[in-house]
């Protein structure tokens, strides 16, 4: 989490960042690409890895913003055996990293 860049693009909003967190689903979001990705649909799991990679990019999750990324960009090219055992680790560790961050500030 890159907390001084998320409040640069806020307008060092606190209360608005605390609020986008609590509403971050990451492990939903994954659980769709995933599930995207297993059925072979190219073009539905490069429209959930880009929209996770959104997310990812104004809650600042830096992490997980540029491992959803390059899947995205896999995606894109039409390469649907992608890997995603990092992606899948870095999202472990993002919610654990959003929950303590929130403990911590909320």
């Amino acid at each position: 989490m890159n907390v001084n860049d998320a409040m640069a693009r806020l307008n060092n909003n606190k209360k608005l960042y605390i609020m986008l967190l609590k509403k971050f689903d990451g492990k939903t979001m994954l659980d769709e690409l995933l599930a995207k990705v297993a059925s072979g649909d190219v073009t539905a799991a490069e429209a959930a890895a880009h929209t996770l990679k959104g997310v990812a990019a104004n809650l600042s999750l830096a992490d997980l913003r540029a491992e959803t990324e390059a899947i995205d960009n896999l995606l894109k090219k039409g390469d649907i055996n992608v890997d995603t055992a990092d992606l899948e680790i870095i999202m472990e560790e993002t919610v654990k990293a959003v929950k303590i961050w929130l403990e911590e500030n909320a």
